[in-house]
């Protein structure tokens, strides 16, 4: 058994349950290694919005943990995901984070390759040298109502009952069709783990998140309300039932836990808006400014959010053992025009604002972590999805027989 695999071993031995992770989870270089090979790489990881490839030629670049992979939409209108990694001599094919291009052309030796990956043109190379067994690495892609998943691993995951899920719930919000408003991206100086142990629970949103929980219930601890059907959020799930939307929650406990729901805002809150009134058109079938969220969330690292008039795409990315991007997409209705129907500042200002404070938390979070004077602490009552969430992670890093 390799040295690694005895210090996960040592380390799963001390572990105590329902505790936050032994320090070395959160800081050893070899330990996050082994979190991309188990936790991460087998799994689908949201690269982007369909709108950001609607075109062929059209491209971006999704990095992770080292790793460069192209997003591009191919003549054949198929959506491909290759690795920016020239197949003669190893350099990055791609040095442009997006754009449009009808081939990408190394830049070192000019390996030219189409949109598909395919090696169109390797000059100065020998007779019995065949272009065809020299294309880009390609990984498989889907498209889930226009959110765009790509896995980095030979045995992947399956994602059906999650994608099957998501399209029940995020449908009519008509994502697909909708067109970005605004990106806008974060840089963590903390261990993956720990930033998604910040993003789901909300013990801390009290004392950290004043914004947040100005506009969702949920982070003042009222959801005792929804059991009591003439409380407005009790009315609200009936009024819901009523509009044919799906089950508040479809919880899934498969290898790629992922978790569907609909909840509301607070009373008096028609979407997530420092007022609560709208900010942009209705998407998709939305006939109403309906007081509700849809929520999907896909483990290890993803959630989107929709309300009535605008969405929230959420992209979390292990960059370095200590270092992790936050990218969040905000979607809005196509024929939306900035200025006219929507103002960006408006759209974006509880997620933006709360984001802000995350990564000062998650910072100070990482840093006390590094202390010499760190141990595990208990999880409260009030985040029962971090007790699950690391038993799914301990689980994927135990060494197989």
């Amino acid at each position: 058994m390799s040295s690694k695999h005895s210090l996960i071993d040592e380390l799963m031995a001390q572990q105590p349950a329902d505790h936050s992770l032994l320090q070395p989870f959160y800081c050893d270089q070899g330990i996050f290694e082994q979190d991309l090979q188990h936790a991460v790489f087998p799994f689908w990881l949201f690269a982007g919005h369909v709108a950001r490839v609607r075109r062929p030629g059209d491209f971006f670049l999704f990095d992770v943990a080292g790793e460069s992979i192209i997003i591009t939409r191919g003549n054949d209108e198929k959506i491909h995901a290759l690795a920016n990694v020239c197949r003669h001599r190893g350099s990055r094919v791609c040095l442009t984070s997006e754009g449009t291009s009808n081939k990408f052309v190394c830049p070192y030796h000019a390996w030219t390759y189409d949109l598909n990956g395919e090696l169109l043109h390797a000059g100065r190379m020998p007779e019995e040298f065949d272009p065809a067994q020299h294309g880009l690495q390609s990984f498989p892609v889907r498209d889930v109502e226009g959110l765009l998943f790509i896995n980095l691993s030979a045995d992947p995951v399956s994602l059906e009952e999650a994608a099957n899920d998501a399209v029940e719930f995020l449908r009519p919000h008509g994502l697909t069709s909708a067109k970005i408003a605004v990106r806008q991206s974060w840089t963590v100086n903390a261990n993956w783990k720990l930033v998604m142990e910040n993003f789901r629970e909300c013990y801390h949103c009290p004392p950290t998140h004043p914004e947040y929980c100005s506009v969702m219930g949920h982070g003042l601890d009222d959801q005792v309300a929804a059991t009591d059907p003439e409380s407005a959020i009790g009315r609200w799930y009936a009024a819901d039932r009523a509009r044919g939307c799906p089950a508040p929650q479809t919880n899934r406990d498969n290898p790629h836990r992922h978790l569907c729901g609909r909840f509301p805002i607070q009373d008096g809150f028609v979407t997530q808006s420092q007022d609560g009134k709208p900010v942009a058109p209705l998407m998709g079938s939305q006939t109403e400014y309906d007081g509700g969220v849809t929520t999907f969330s896909l483990y290890p690292l993803h959630f989107a959010v929709a309300v009535s008039d605008h969405a929230v795409l959420f992209r979390f990315t292990p960059i370095a053992v200590q270092e992790t991007e936050v990218e969040i997409t905000w979607l809005v209705d196509p024929q939306a025009e900035e200025g006219r129907d929507y103002e960006i500042d408006r759209i974006t200002w509880m997620w933006r604002i709360t984001t802000d404070q995350d990564k000062t938390i998650v910072d100070d979070n990482q840093c006390g972590v590094n202390s010499r004077f760190y141990q595990p602490g208990p999880y409260g009552d009030a985040e029962p999805d971090l007790k699950k969430f690391i038993r799914w992670y301990l689980d994927r890093l135990k060494p197989k027989a």
